[in-house]
């Protein structure tokens, strides 16, 4: 009985707690810059594949080129789909096995050899896969469960993955970007007998091609500027009118909510007027007005100084940072 008691209160209190939250939120999509500056009237991009070579032994593995090849080729194909102001179409990829050593006399880079290779195509982006490394750890383990009174064998592979990428600007005949990336991917699966653990494993050539997909697209995403999912805060209490406000935001009338909070700008009630400037600065940056909701949003500050409102602040003002960055990238 104590128990039950005990969790009947902490029911009511999160109840009434959570309809006295005065703030609600809602989930929206900003703009990343990319974190190197391509030029923003690039004509077209091409992905070179260099690493022909995979398992060091001075030969080129056909098989497993074309493999990573081709699903690199597709993981940035499909990571563009989501970037702003660049369209597949401005991409593709070279087939054959291009050679490193031509590319790379010495310490000099050849523009004539990219040239070359990409003749009669307009390129001028080349995003370059320099080296890859690739080890992998498999194996199976046994877990006892005494609840059933079975054994359950798991069969288990990591790939580890090790890449130096490159981008060139045939213009300008110049590197925008050197960089490693490295990750590790897991798979595992289940049976009553390590056979079967085996049987339901995740091929290797499966792991490859998830290896090497995900490594282009998170690449891509280096490169060219892409959408974020975000959370905003706005206050949805403090009279009548706030809540009116708070049913047309869920509409996305933002204007109309906006007239209403402007009204309580001046409200002789300091946090009715704090909220109001701070869903002001909220409702602006949502029409992509983001000088006047940073204005809003101090303004919001002087009135009740609260870290929320801080953090905010700090918050539209990188955003206004980004969109500067990014007018540059797309324009």
């Amino acid at each position: 009985m104590k128990y039950y008691l005990i969790s009947l209160i902490l029911g009511v209190f999160i109840i009434f707690f959570q309809s006295c939250n005065p703030l609600s939120s809602i989930q929206i999509e900003t703009i990343v810059p990319a974190d190197i500056d391509l030029p923003p009237n690039f004509n077209q991009a091409v992905f070179i594949n260099l690493a022909t070579d995979i398992n060091d032994d001075n030969e080129i593995d056909t098989l497993l080129y074309d493999i990573i090849t081709k699903e690199m080729s597709l993981g940035f194909m499909d990571a563009v789909e989501y970037t702003v102001g660049v369209d597949t179409t401005r991409l593709y990829y070279i087939k054959g096995y291009p050679s490193k050593s031509k590319l790379y006399i010495e310490d000099t880079i050849s523009w004539k050899y990219l040239e070359y290779i990409t003749r009669d195509t307009n390129t001028d982006i080349f995003i370059i896969l320099d080296s890859m490394k690739m080890s992998m750890v498999s194996g199976e383990f046994m877990n006892y469960y005494e609840i059933s009174g079975e054994y359950v064998y798991t069969s288990y592979r990591e790939l580890m993955v090790s890449i130096h990428w490159s981008v060139f600007d045939l213009i300008e005949k110049k590197r925008l970007d050197k960089y490693h990336y490295k990750d590790t991917l897991y798979w595992d699966a289940k049976g009553y007998t390590k056979i079967d653990a085996r049987k339901n494993m995740t091929s290797v050539e499966r792991s490859i091609r998830e290896t090497s997909y995900f490594a282009a697209a998170d690449y891509a995403n280096r490169i060219f500027p892409g959408w974020r999912s975000e959370n905003r805060y706005y206050y949805n209490l403090g009279n009548k009118d706030f809540e009116k406000a708070a049913k047309l935001v869920k509409r996305y009338e933002w204007e109309e909510a906006i007239e209403i909070w402007e009204k309580y700008i001046n409200d002789i009630d300091k946090e009715i007027a704090s909220r109001a400037c701070f869903n002001l600065a909220f409702g602006n940056e949502m029409l992509g007005n983001l000088n006047l909701a940073i204005a809003w949003a101090e303004q919001s500050k002087k009135i009740k100084n609260k870290t929320r409102t801080r953090y905010y602040i700090s918050l539209l003002k990188s955003r206004k940072k980004d969109f500067e960055k990014i007018d540059k990238q797309i324009n």
